[in-house]
């Protein structure tokens, strides 16, 4: 698990944090786990309510 999929699962960051942490720390991860972390935040997104 990487250090944004920690955070956000301690509700530690915001999906706005995490999402600039993931343009920072895409080039180092694999592509697979990039989606993941998308898909994770968009669903943060959406329990939040900040995507309606």
């Amino acid at each position: 698990m990487c250090l944004i999929c920690v955070e956000i699962a301690k509700s530690k960051m915001t999906v706005n944090e995490a999402r600039q942490q993931l343009r920072e720390m895409r080039h180092g991860l694999d592509k697979a786990h990039v989606a993941e972390v998308e898909t994770k935040l968009d669903e943060a997104e959406k329990a939040a309510g900040e995507n309606p």
